[in-house]
């Protein structure tokens, strides 16, 4: 397997209902950006595979998967990607979504990846989200996940996981954009966000 050397990469946060999966999918169909989102890659392991068998023993047991595990199953799926002519460095830009998660994983990364920029997709009035993240809960039937004092829970989770991984970046490295808007404003900023830093062609 190819080994990674700094591929370049945007990292992606957003936390829940601003928008982040939307922007994702759409980016993910530039030609030059491959959108890889981490949750994916756990769900499509074999469990019949080496890595597969080490997911399941944490996970059937409720086990958090280590920071390694998850760096390592990480570079050993891009560095397949690039085996199969997938993604080379030379043309692509990774835009990770839920890698890294914590200030382990930043170091664990470090030489695997050249981040170039980092979105934080942000939605400044909690109660607008909370209300979205009810109407969007009672769509799907999942009554509790509609209860607010459960979605300001998730929320107040995500900020205090987030701040450090952010912190551990540059700050010129990071474009705040508002969640708060129709989805192609949105995605407008974030172009306008990325456009410096990814290779229009090569």
């Amino acid at each position: 397997m190819t080994a990674i050397s700094n591929f370049p990469a945007i990292l992606m946060f957003g936390g829940p209902g601003t928008g982040k999966g939307t922007q994702g999918t759409i980016l993910g169909r530039v030609p030059n950006l491959a959108h890889l989102a981490m949750g994916d890659i756990f769900r499509a392991l074999d469990p019949a595979s080496e890595l597969g068998r080490e997911f399941l023993a944490y996970s059937t047991k409720g086990l958090l998967v280590p920071d390694v595990f998850t760096v390592r199953l990480f570079q050993q799926h891009v560095g397949e990607l690039i085996d199969a002519g997938k993604v080379r460095a030379s043309y692509h830009t990774l835009l990770l979504d839920g890698i890294p998660r914590t200030t382990t994983q930043v170091e664990l990364l470090r030489g695997t990846i050249d981040v170039r920029r980092i979105i934080h997709l942000v939605v400044d009035d909690r109660e607008a989200l909370v209300a979205r993240l009810s109407a969007r809960a009672r769509k799907a039937n999942r009554p509790d996940d509609a209860d607010p004092s459960v979605i300001r829970k998730r929320l107040d989770v995500y900020d205090s996981e987030t701040r450090p991984v952010l912190e551990a970046y540059p700050p010129e490295l990071v474009r705040r954009i508002n969640g708060d808007q129709h989805p192609l404003a949105v995605l407008r900023d974030v172009a306008a966000a990325l456009i410096p830093v990814v290779p229009g062609s090569i």
